[in-house]
């Protein structure tokens, strides 16, 4: 039941500070662009930037497109929008392509003006070639497009918050200073700790069917002053702070005074809470739901009965009798 209770308490733990890291990437993300960025790269491949930067370049200069960049920010890295929508791109493309002053009137007007080698006229003449030849169909079939190509760039941005996520979680690890390996020892050796961190992992499985959602939607104008208090108001979530005062986490005068060997075992420990939070509070969420359902289900007796045996006899006459064993 002890190991049960650390088990539990790990879990919880872990989950609590995936939590805080989601929330501190969500909020640097939205301080550097990142959403941006990678939307911009995708912009970037499906009207070859590289071999033909001139469309590109239009789109950027859209006036549609620039109202929805975001403003200026230190260290952001690209000021493209977060977020583009199908319709809105097959309407600033459509806007680029056809010649200046005159209506799409057909699907040859798309095609004007590209090179005959380029990637992009062939990417359009494949769509004709599908049989869209009404101005609206084609537009549907461009906006399918943007679609397919977004979905992969969400794949870019989520591999790349996964590495920036192990990154966060070292920093939360060495600033809360939590050591996988001393939270364990913690939990091991203090009943009082352990079944009060565990009772309340079992209070938070049981209230919450999913995984509350508490981060934050970032603007696209968060100041670093905003992004601070932020920060703040996750790190002094109920849960997080009574967590860490049941762990005793932080760092005091004599945890620096320490030798070689319990400096590298801290550094390992920080480690392995840093791969620990970059799986992700789901993770951790599921894992504890199923152990907690798993520890209820194992306490109930199955009959409701106060325990003791009793034994079905059937006499034949259609009576049925019970009789306690």
């Amino acid at each position: 039941m002890a190991m049960l209770e650390v088990i539990v308490g790990m879990i919880f733990t872990f989950m609590l500070l995936s939590l805080l890291g989601t929330t501190f990437n969500e909020l640097v993300s939205a301080w550097r662009g990142w959403r941006g960025f990678y939307l911009e790269e995708a912009l970037k491949r499906m009207l070859e930037f590289k071999d033909n930067p001139a469309v590109f370049e239009k789109f950027k200069q859209n006036a549609m497109f620039r109202q929805l960049m975001q403003h200026k920010a230190p260290f952001r890295i690209s000021q493209a929008p977060a977020f583009l929508s199908s319709t809105n791109f097959a309407s600033i493309l459509s806007n680029v392509l056809k010649k200046k002053n005159e209506a799409v009137k057909s699907v040859d007007d798309f095609l004007t003006g590209l090179p005959e080698d380029s990637q992009l006229r062939a990417v359009l003449e494949q769509f004709k070639e599908e049989g869209h030849t009404t101005v609206e169909d084609y537009k549907a079939r461009i906006q399918t497009w943007f679609d397919d190509v977004m979905w992969q760039s969400s794949g870019w941005y989520k591999r790349h918050l996964q590495f920036v996520t192990f990154f966060v979680g070292l920093g939360i690890a060495i600033v809360l200073n939590a050591n996988s390996f001393q939270i364990y020892s913690h939990l091991s050796t203090n009943a009082n700790s352990r079944q009060e961190l565990a009772s309340l992992a079992n209070a938070f499985a049981n209230e919450n069917e999913t995984l509350p959602t508490k981060t934050p939607v970032p603007s696209d104008s968060l100041t670093i002053g905003e992004i601070k208090t932020e920060m703040k108001k996750a790190v002094d979530a109920p849960e997080i702070r009574t967590a860490y005062n049941i762990l005793g986490l932080g760092w005091e005068r004599k945890d620096l005074m320490v030798g070689f060997r319990p400096w590298l075992a801290r550094i390992l420990g920080w480690l392995i809470t840093a791969l620990a939070i970059s799986l992700g509070a789901p993770f951790w969420f599921d894992i504890l739901k199923k152990i907690v359902t798993i520890q209820s289900t194992g306490s109930t007796p199955s009959n409701g009965s106060s325990g003791s045996a009793q034994v079905v006899i059937n006499t034949g006459s259609g009576d049925v009798k019970q009789k306690a064993d």
